[in-house]
């Protein structure tokens, strides 16, 4: 059995490059577009392809690497002995063409920014999809000596197909199963994993168990066959079944005014959909405004405002720690939930019920979080 500990090892490593690759393609995107106000949308969009072309590849074989690494200690782990795993990466230069003149249309109804975060998105995914693709390969060509494998939900965007997979278990590798965990949808969080046990039914992951995700799945089956519900509202009670998942997996600690910390995971941290509404003042706008900018978006905008609000939602559910601390500044002392998930971090007053800000950790920048940060990474390599 993969412990708990260590498949959130595997998923904060795949996040980082995930993210990284995000990072990268959007920042260098948006500079371009900046730096060349004067150009076409054409020009723009050419200048993308450029940039995705040389990050997406340079992410894809990062991911593809790690997943091939973690494949083979899985194997050693379960016994297995197998030649050393191959890497497969899904870059393809004709998508990153067809992803940059997609994107392009955003250019005139939405600005750069959000044709900057788009092409971001696709670099993330694209990475994730190879860090997917070489799994299956590996059980492909190791499936005559008894490897499976399974598909994990890990976060907030599972949608009712991939529950419907994952409740299989672990499979072998069929032309009909690698189609079908070929699949993922537009911000797919599921993991492939390699399996060498022999039984299909085990528990493949510490906490993720079969008959419980096909439970869910059927949850997710009846909200889709409900009449009457609009996609906003099915949406919204299929993440309210997801939060309970979540909540019950991530790491909450308590800071200590000694700076020492305990474990809080008898405390409720609260999901985004408990938490709706922002702190209110001029300094929250200030802050808004900077912030907003590292993920480029401009928060001058309604539409800059709610995507800044969506990320915020999505980090608070898909964080994998939260610190507990009453001594955020501008907060009275009242006790805030601080949200991990990658290199962002969401802050949630408790006591007032208000979300506080959203950034991207830069070392450096605050001590106070840099303290927070580091008591998180330090708890999680142990």
């Amino acid at each position: 059995m993969i412990s708990a500990e260590e498949f959130r090892e595997y998923n904060r490593g795949a996040a980082e490059i995930g993210n990284g690759a995000a990072s990268a393609v959007e920042q260098r995107v948006l500079g371009w577009c900046r730096s060349h106000e004067g150009a076409s949308v054409a020009e723009k969009r050419e200048a993308a392809k450029l940039i995705m072309e040389g990050f997406v590849q340079a992410y894809d074989d990062k991911a593809a690497e790690f997943a091939a690494q973690w494949y083979d200690y899985r194997a050693e782990q379960g016994g297995a002995r197998l030649n050393q795993a191959v890497t497969m990466t899904v870059y393809e230069p004709g998508s990153v063409d067809d992803v940059a003149r997609y994107q392009a249309k955003k250019l005139a109804k939405e600005g750069d920014a959000a044709f900057a975060r788009a092409c971001g998105e696709f670099a993330r995914n694209d990475a994730f999809r190879s860090l997917n693709e070489t799994i299956i390969a590996n059980v492909g060509r190791d499936r005559d000596k008894g490897a499976m494998f399974a598909r994990v939900p890990t976060g907030t965007e599972t949608c009712t197909f991939c529950l419907m997979l994952a409740s299989r278990g672990a499979v072998y590798h069929t032309r009909k199963t690698a189609g079908e965990w070929r699949h993922f949808h537009r911000g797919c969080d599921c993991k492939v994993v390699p399996s060498f046990e022999s039984d299909p039914d085990a528990e493949l992951v510490q906490g993720v168990k079969p008959r419980e995700l096909y439970a869910r799945y059927k949850q997710f089956k009846e909200i889709d066959e409900t009449e009457g519900l609009s996609s906003a509202e099915k949406d919204e009670l299929k993440r309210k079944i997801l939060d309970d998942g979540k909540a019950s997996e991530r790491s909450v600690i308590r800071m200590l005014k000694s700076g020492e910390i305990e474990d809080a995971s008898d405390v409720h941290v609260p999901t985004s959909s408990e938490v709706p509404n922002w702190l209110s003042g001029t300094s929250r706008n200030r802050h808004a405004k900077r912030h907003a900018a590292e993920y480029g978006i401009d928060y001058r905008s309604k539409d800059g405002q709610e995507e800044y609000n969506r990320i915020m939602s999505e980090v608070i559910d898909a964080a994998d720690s939260v610190v507990l601390f009453d001594g955020i500044g501008g907060q009275n002392g009242q006790v805030c939930a601080v949200y991990f998930r990658g290199v962002d971090i969401a802050v949630v007053n408790i006591d007032e019920n208000t979300r506080v800000t959203l950034f991207k950790y830069e070392k450096g920048r605050s001590n106070r979080y840099g303290a927070l940060w580091d008591k998180v990474r330090e708890r999680s390599d142990r």
